[in-house]
């Protein structure tokens, strides 16, 4: 028999102008007259999307408050600042809207809602998150995180480090998936976004913990971020392009949910925490630099892979995504700038830290010490 075990999936809404029914979403998740803190990138409010939502939210008869004081990386302060303001208002429904660094904020937010406790001490699981009374809506603005789709967040600690939170709480009861909000995303951010969902879906299908119930998934999100991450980046105004970019992001948060991630996440995860290299970009840089070794964990897995992005050997698989690359304008080796702020055993030891080991684990090919050396020195010399 083959085992697994499969999360509960949030209420999925992919369709162009879906943010303009954002109250009757609302509405559907939180019930009539919802008290409703929208937790809102600030670049939604210049752009005018946060006033739509809102909009919406109100005119469908809910009260609705704004909290914008988020970072890019979210960090322990910002996240409980918009709880206490969560708690006051005595919020029945969240509504996350922006890339995954609201969407991460908002989840936690949703789940001490109505206790108003700092997150602080849920980081890592070193305390069991409670059991989430408020309802919670993710609205994506970027495609690639998948965090309307997870029930993990990633908070900065204090110290800068980037730590976990996960558990059933952080799963939000709605993802409202609108490709119009992505178009406006820069073309750097919507490739490294772009490639953050492939990364997911790859090492979802190609991990230690993938089954065959999970598979579908992971493939799902593969294929259709390489049909359609290129025109994304190229064509900014193309709805359908940036509408399968949204479901490869939703795919394959949905994948990890369920296997978690491996050593291109170790890596990534470490980078972000040693030198503030944007995720997207720090996992990509990390994959194609660790392939090779990555691939002799489980051959198989990878020859599917190979299928479905079309290229005849898992060796291959780096090359396709260079090119792709390319083709975006960008080139998947970090700059001398980066490279500057960290050595390759600053980053090996951040490898085999807490807050990032579980993913390394997590690779269908075990690490030795030795190992995590020559995959850090590898990421750090390419060029």
């Amino acid at each position: 028999m083959t085992a697994f075990s499969l999360t509960k999936h949030p209420e999925m809404v992919l369709a162009p102008g879906a943010a303009k029914a954002a109250g009757d979403h609302v509405t559907a998740v939180a019930g009539p007259k919802a008290r409703v803190l929208m937790v809102v990138d600030p670049v939604m409010i210049q752009m005018g999307h946060a006033g739509t939502v809102q909009s919406s939210v109100a005119g469908a008869g809910h009260a609705v408050k704004l909290f914008s004081d988020l970072q890019s990386d979210p960090k322990e302060a910002s996240v409980d600042a918009a709880t206490k303001e969560a708690f006051e208002m005595g919020a029945t429904c969240i509504v996350g809207l922006g890339g995954g660094s609201a969407l991460d904020t908002s989840k936690v937010v949703a789940a001490l809602a109505h206790t108003g406790e700092g997150c602080g001490p849920y980081a890592l699981a070193a305390s069991q998150l409670p059991f989430r009374k408020t309802a919670m809506i993710a609205m994506p603005t970027t495609a690639g995180t998948g965090s309307e789709t997870t029930g993990t967040s990633i908070i900065s600690a204090p110290d800068g480090t980037k730590n976990w939170f996960w558990g059933p709480p952080l799963k939000p009861d709605m993802a409202l998936m609108d490709p119009e909000l992505t178009v406006g995303l820069p073309a750097y951010w919507t490739f490294y976004t772009g490639l953050d969902a492939l990364v997911h879906a790859m090492e979802s299908r190609t991990n230690r913990y993938r089954n065959a119930a999970n598979d579908p998934l992971a493939e799902r999100g593969i294929v259709e971020a390489i049909t359609h991450l290129e025109n994304a980046v190229n064509q900014p105004d193309n709805i359908e392009a940036r509408a399968g970019m949204m479901a490869a992001a939703a795919y394959a948060g949905l994948a990890i949910g369920n296997t978690g991630c491996a050593v291109a996440h170790n890596i990534g995860h470490a980078l972000g925490s040693l030198a503030g290299v944007p995720h997207g970009r720090a996992v990509s840089v990390s994959l194609v630099h660790t392939l090779d070794w990555a691939i002799e964990g489980n051959r198989t897995a990878f020859e599917r892979v190979c299928e479905l992005i079309g290229v005849k050997s898992p060796e291959g698989i780096g090359e396709r995504l260079q090119e792709i690359a390319q083709a975006c304008g960008q080139r998947l080796v970090l700059d001398a700038d980066e490279k500057a702020k960290f050595t390759a055993e600053a980053l090996a030891a951040a490898m085999v830290e807490d807050a990032n080991i579980s993913m390394l684990e997590a690779t269908a090919r075990d690490a030795s010490p030795d190992d995590v050396q020559r995959l850090a020195q590898a990421v750090v010399s390419a060029a």
